[in-house]
This record gives structure tokens, C-alpha cells and sequence, in this order.
């Protein structure tokens, strides 16, 4: 039961602290590359998910819910699911989850 507990609040520590250098050094993968591109091919999309996924692992807590948004779509959208373009909210969530993760990169990535 101690080790449950340990894990459990190892897991926890872990997620409520990202790591900013390495999520800095994965934002700069991004690169022009967006995810809203109509034009991007599967080979970019596979890019942006590969660096998704690990931002995601490194988010800080300040973008990490807009990170995880941003890498479930692009997930979505490499297996051709674009749902959220019909859906106004969803589609505004996302736009507004990389106007924060863009902020976010300018103000505290070097």
C-alpha cells in the first residue's frame, strides 16, 4: 500500500512540474509548421505529432492543458479525422490553445 502511495505521489510530482528547457528545445521544432495548415502534407503532420508528443511530456503547467489539446488534434488529424473544423468551439479551443502555446514560447523560451 506505501509503494501505491509513493507511486502515486512520484506521478504526481512529475506531472505538475514540466520541464522548461526541454520543452523550450522541442518548441523550436515547430518551426512555420502549423497544424492548421490545410496544405500539410502526412509527412509534416507526422513531424508535428513526433514533436507534439514530447512537448507534451515537458509542458510546464502554465500551456500543459493547451499542449495536450494540441497534441490530441494532431493525432486526430494524421489519421484524417478534421471534426473539429465543423465544430466552432472546438475549432476556436484549438486556435486559441497554439495562440498560447506560441505566447508562452515567445515570453519564456530563450
Amino acid at each position: 500500500m506505501a509503494a501505491v502511495a509513493l507511486a502515486t505521489l512520484a506521478l504526481g510530482c512529475s506531472e505538475s512540474k514540466g520541464d522548461r528547457e526541454a520543452f523550450c528545445a522541442t518548441a523550436t521544432q515547430l518551426g512555420e509548421s502549423s497544424l492548421l495548415d490545410p496544405d500539410a502534407t502526412q509527412e509534416q503532420l507526422d513531424r508535428l505529432a513526433t514533436v507534439y508528443e514530447q512537448l507534451d511530456e515537458t509542458a510546464p503547467s502554465a500551456v500543459r492543458d493547451d499542449v495536450d489539446l494540441l497534441d490530441d488534434t494532431v493525432q486526430k488529424l494524421r489519421t484524417g479525422d478534421i471534426s473539429f473544423v465543423a465544430d466552432e468551439e472546438k475549432a476556436r479551443e484549438v486556435s486559441d490553445a497554439l495562440d498560447s502555446l506560441m505566447d508562452y514560447v515567445r515570453e519564456e523560451c530563450p
